[in-house]
């Protein structure tokens, strides 16, 4: 049970990041929107592991593959943050949620694993729900919707690589270079997209670091307390807290459509679980 609540918390706190998000991309570049949340995720990482209690941090056995996760978070937080600019929040993470029937196709080349029937079934009526949310040749489909699947599958590929990458490393180790890589990256881009912003975006760019780092520390801790299978189905609270904050701050219900698409991507999910859970069984 404790499990469960520091998961739902997590959830929570990532629906009120990405609110925040959207919130400063009206007025903000995407690029800084991004820098912001990756700058104070590292400033409080360092705050909590000041001088030699960083060290350890930073031993990494498979560099090339960690660069690539945090390479690849990047790209997954700039497609989200540039997407959520342009659609509501619960749509976005209704989509997002098909990220699962990506890892399962992917599975098969990079990890070698086995999927049958039942799974690909499951992965195609997913999709089936995506469509459902985005309905196209039922009037002009954003491309931001284009952006949510093309973020879905980065963001599988950026799971399967955390999977290889926690047989050999520590979870703090890659928590500081996701924060690091972040910032290193959308730096990058900081000259070209550069606002001075106002002393509340500077708060609220602090105020989504501090969620962003928080909410992975209490996600960690979720996983630590209990099994992934158990926790995995409560992941899709984000959805509620996403409608809620969305329709709060900006007024944005989702349609019966979205419902409806959304539905049947997260029963896609559960049975794509459920099939996982019973092959491990036998």
């Amino acid at each position: 049970m404790r499990g469960i609540l520091l998961l739902i918390v997590a959830e929570f706190l990532f629906a009120g990041m990405d609110t925040v998000a959207k919130h400063l991309s009206q007025d903000m570049p995407v690029g800084m929107v991004v820098w912001g949340r990756y700058a104070f995720h590292l400033g409080f990482m360092l705050l909590l592991f000041p001088g030699r209690r960083l060290l350890p941090l930073l031993h990494v056995r498979r560099k090339g593959l960690v660069l690539l996760r945090g390479v690849q978070l990047l790209v997954a937080t700039f497609c989200f943050f540039t997407a959520i600019r342009y659609i509501p929040l619960a749509d976005a993470v209704a989509i997002g949620f098909v990220s699962p029937l990506f890892v399962v196709a992917l599975s098969i080349p990079l990890l070698g694993e086995k999927v049958g029937i039942r799974r690909w079934s499951a992965v195609i009526i997913g999709f089936l729900g995506v469509l459902i949310i985005i309905r196209p040749g039922f009037g002009e489909v954003h491309w931001a919707y284009g952006l949510m699947i093309f973020l879905a599958f980065v963001f599988a590929t950026f799971v399967i690589n955390t999977r290889i990458l926690t047989r050999s490393e520590g979870v703090m180790p890659l928590l500081f270079y996701t924060a690091l890589f972040g910032t290193l990256g959308s730096s990058l881009a900081l000259p070209f997209v550069w606002q001075t912003p106002s002393w509340e975006q500077w708060g609220f760019m602090a105020l989504m670091g501090a969620i962003g780092g928080g909410s992975h520390l209490i996600l960690i801790k979720a996983y630590q307390v209990a099994s992934a299978s158990l926790l995995a189905p409560f992941q899709y609270a984000q959805i509620i807290f996403a409608t809620g904050f969305g329709w709060l701050a900006f007024g944005d219900f989702p349609s019966v459509w979205v419902w409806s698409g959304a539905g049947v991507v997260v029963v896609s999910g559960l049975y794509v679980l459920h099939r996982e859970r019973a092959v491990k069984t036998d």
